[in-house]
């Protein structure tokens, strides 16, 4: 059977075939829960995959398959060893993402600037 054509796709169907950087981001589950955990602790903090499992409250194989993708955009970098990782704030990917993260926190509790 042929591949579907955009055009035979339903908008959803060509959303998932062709992503935005955010779907990108956010298309798994697992990726959106360790994105939460990883915003919640202190940056310099390094962790290993069980360890980063742990605080997402995922399956280590979720992070084995997905982690990649966080250090590919330079949301997390690997520690010199390989085997551990910590946030990176030095990357302007890790800084935009915790800076959204901080907007829509300081939105949700009522404390947004007035622009």
């Amino acid at each position: 059977m042929d591949a579907k054509t955009p055009n035979d796709m339903t908008t959803k169907e060509q959303r998932l075939a062709y992503p935005s950087g955010w779907l990108y981001l956010c298309q798994h589950e697992s990726v959106h829960l360790m994105l939460d955990a990883l915003l919640q602790v202190d940056p310099r903090k390094e962790f290993n995959k069980t360890e980063l499992a742990e605080f997402a409250g995922v399956s280590t194989q979720s992070v084995r398959r997905h982690i990649g993708k966080l250090v590919e955009l330079g949301i997390v970098e690997e520690t010199a060893n390989g085997r551990r990782y910590h946030y990176n704030l030095e990357s302007k990917t890790g800084q935009i993402v915790a800076e959204l993260n901080a907007e829509i926190n300081a939105i949700g509790a009522g404390r947004a600037d007035e622009e």
